[in-house]
C-alpha cells in the first residue's frame, strides 16, 4: 500500500485531482444552503406528472456526512437526462442520528416512494456515509424491493480518519468498528445488485476501503480514476456510469444488461488501474 501511495504522489494527474478536489469543496460549500430543507415526499412532483417518464422505478439519494441533498444536483441532472424522473433525496443530521437510525428513515422513505408511485421497486444511491446507510437499509433494516444499491466513495472497509472524528456516527465508520463488523457479518445472497464506486486518490476513503468485498454480495466495483472524495460527485464519467447502471437495470435500449462480478480482491493493491474489476474513464 505504501508503494501505491508513493507512486500516486509523483503522478501529475494526482496534482490535478487535488485542484479539482479543492474546487469541489468550494462548490459544495456554495451549494449547501440550497439543499438543507427536507419536506419529505411532499417535494415530489405529482404521480400524474411523472407518468410520462420512460422509467417507473423511483430513485432515492442519500448524501454523505456533513452534506445535504444539494450534493446531488449534477447526478440528478444526468439521471433525468437518461430518463429517470422519479428522483428524491433524503436529508439527515449525523450529529443527532446514528447510521442505523438514518437507515431506518431511509427504509421508511423508500417505502413511501414505492407506495406513492405504485411500484414494488426502488433504486438507492448513497455517497460516503450515505453509501453505508443505504447498504445497512438493504442488509439490516428489512428494506425489500431494492433493485440496485449504488455506493460512491463509501467507507465499506472503514475510513482511518474516522477514528479522529468527534462525532460518534463518524467514528462508527472507522475500520473494524462494531457497525462495519455487523455489516460484514450480515452479508448474504440478496436479490439487490450492489455497485460500488471508488477512486485511487480519495484521501478520506482510500481505494480498496470504498469497495464492497464480501463475495456473497457479488458487488460490481468501479474505479473512477483521479477524483477526490468530493470531486467524484461532480465527475461526468461517474454520473454517466451510474445512470448507465440504472438504465441497464431498467432495460432501457442501448444500455445492455447489468454486469455482476465478484470482486478481484487479489488485484486491488497491485496497480492503477490494470487488474481492477471495472474502471470508468
Amino acid at each position: 500500500m505504501f508503494m501505491n501511495v508513493a507512486r500516486a504522489a509523483v503522478r501529475p494527474e494526482t496534482y490535478a485531482a487535488q485542484v479539482r478536489e479543492a474546487t469541489s469543496l468550494a462548490i459544495t460549500a456554495t451549494m449547501w444552503p440550497f439543499g438543507w430543507v427536507d419536506r419529505g415526499i411532499t417535494e415530489l412532483r405529482s404521480k400524474a406528472a411523472a407518468d410520462g417518464s420512460p422509467v417507473k422505478t423511483p430513485v432515492l439519494l442519500v448524501h454523505g456526512y456533513g452534506a445535504n441533498k444539494s450534493n446531488w444536483l449534477f447526478l440528478d441532472r444526468q439521471l433525468r437526462h437518461t430518463g429517470f424522473e422519479r428522483i428524491h433525496a433524503l436529508n439527515y443530521n449525523p450529529l443527532r442520528e446514528t447510521v442505523p437510525e438514518i437507515a431506518g428513515r431511509c427504509t421508511l422513505r423508500a417505502r413511501e416512494l414505492m407506495e406513492h408511485f405504485g411500484t414494488d421497486r426502488v433504486h438507492l444511491i448513497g455517497h460516503s456515509c450515505g453509501g453505508v446507510v443505504v447498504r445497512y437499509a438493504v442488509q439490516l433494516s428489512g428494506l425489500e424491493g431494492v433493485d440496485t444499491c449504488v455506493t460512491i466513495a463509501a467507507p465499506h472497509q472503514g475510513s482511518p480518519l474516522a477514528k479522529l472524528a468527534p462525532c460518534a456516527t463518524a467514528r462508527s465508520l472507522a475500520p473494524d468498528s462494531a457497525l462495519l463488523r455487523r455489516l460484514h457479518a450480515s452479508a448474504r445472497h440478496l436479490p439487490t445488485r450492489f455497485v460500488a464506486y471508488y477512486s485511487n486518490v480519495d484521501v478520506l476513503v482510500p481505494g480498496r476501503r470504498a469497495m464492497i468485498l464480501e463475495p456473497a454480495l457479488a458487488a460490481t466495483n468501479v474505479l473512477v480514476r483521479d477524483e477526490g472524495h468530493l470531486s467524484i460527485m461532480l465527475s461526468r464519467r461517474m454520473a454517466s456510469s451510474v445512470a448507465g447502471q440504472l438504465a441497464a437495470a431498467e432495460g432501457l435500449p442501448g444500455y445492455g444488461t447489468p454486469v455482476r462480478r465478484l470482486p478481484a480482491v487479489e488485484a486491488v493493491d497491485s496497480s492503477w488501474p490494470p487488474g481492477h474489476p471495472q474502471a470508468c474513464g
